[in-house]
């Protein structure tokens, strides 16, 4: 008898469940079923300002809602919060209230939030300086080198107040002003990298340093002597460049 009851309950409990799986799939409120991470304008915020896009402009918050087919949705409004204090929201822009924090941001709209995202709030960036040396001297042998790569292409931003110091979070970028002459169909000559990933941008860290390598493919140069290449970076606030720095890369073949 108990093991009749026992099966009783089995059957139930798998009717009810069935039940309930058969049931309509509630739809999303404002049909919005998923949310883009925060987008930011930018990876910092100076104390005192708006957040700003990579050209210096006042620039919003945003997120992309997605609706149950994957369709973006484009008649939506987002709302967003702080959960620390640093810096403060004024509709979509946010504005930083004081260096040296990192406030988190959360995105939402529906129903549905996002998860927090971080932004440092930091010194106003006034002048990028080199790090180290601008001249790279960097020997290469046709037995076994394919690559070689540079030393690290460092670079400072810096904040010159009553005492000077580095700033986090601003964007510093590498260009190729002159690489070795090279066969086109075999590809670039040099490369800018960061560690094994081609990238030609770097994020200053908490000491205001950003950094790339330069990497020559043997393979594509034609010119199998001495050459030189030229890397330049630049970064800038408010859509004034804070410097340039020439980096100069002598290539020697051994």
């Amino acid at each position: 008898m108990r093991h009749l009851r026992r099966v009783v309950s089995v059957v139930a409990g798998a009717a009810a469940w069935w039940l309930v799986s058969c049931r309509d799939v509630p739809a999303p409120v404002g049909g919005v079923l998923s949310l883009s991470p925060v987008r930011l304008p930018s990876p910092g915020l100076v104390a005192g300002d708006t957040m700003r896009d990579s050209t210096g402009v006042v620039a919003a918050l945003n997120v992309v809602a997605y609706g149950v087919g994957g369709d973006t949705i484009k008649t939506v409004t987002p709302t967003f919060v702080t959960l620390d204090t640093g810096a403060h929201l004024s509709g979509a822009l946010l504005i930083g209230d004081r260096a040296g924090t990192t406030v988190r941001v959360v995105g939402s709209v529906a129903l549905v939030q996002t998860q927090p995202v971080s932004v440092k709030v930091t010194t106003s960036p006034d002048t990028m300086v080199a790090a180290d040396s601008t001249v790279h001297r960097k020997d290469y042998s046709l037995k076994g080198d394919t690559v070689v790569n540079t030393p690290d292409l460092t670079t400072t931003v810096l904040h010159k107040g009553t005492t000077t110091s580095g700033v986090e979070a601003v964007i510093v970028r590498y260009s190729i002003d002159r690489a070795p002459p090279g066969d086109s169909t075999k590809g670039p000559t040099l490369l800018l990298m960061n560690g094994t990933t081609q990238s030609s941008r770097d994020t200053t860290d908490a000491s205001g340093k950003a950094a790339r390598t330069a990497r020559l493919r043997i393979t594509a140069i034609t010119a199998l002597t001495s050459d030189t290449a030229v890397v330049r970076a630049t970064s800038s606030y408010r859509g004034r460049t804070l410097g340039t720095v020439t980096f100069v890369l002598i290539f020697n073949r051994q």
